[in-house]
């Protein structure tokens, strides 16, 4: 999600109205946030995987590598998520539990 992807996004928006184009950012935004979720799920079962290795000491520094890249990539998905929220103006909240009208 950089800026870069956004600001397409918003190109393919064309001339609506403001409040459906919040509505069609809102639902990009939690597709994204879902995606996330779904990459730190892999990485956690991926390292409930590596478990075993940890009676292993000569495995030790490919678990810490691991650790390591595990949080730096959950910290940049958090980040760009926060970065497209304050890009386009729209709260957490409204991700989390957005009431979604369709037009009549």
């Amino acid at each position: 999600m950089e800026i870069k992807q956004l600001a397409e996004f918003d190109a393919t928006l064309g001339d609506i109205l403001d409040t459906d184009k919040k509505r069609r950012r809102i639902i990009y935004l939690r597709d994204a946030m879902q995606q996330i979720n779904i990459g730190k799920t892999i990485f956690k079962g991926f390292g409930f995987f590596l478990i075993p290795f940890i009676i292993i000491p000569i495995f030790w520094p490919f678990l810490a590598f691991f650790w390591f890249m595990k949080k730096k990539a959950n910290s940049l998905m958090d980040t760009q998520l926060a970065n497209a929220l304050d890009y386009w103006g729209i709260q957490k909240y409204e991700i989390d539990n957005s009431q979604l009208q369709h037009p009549a």
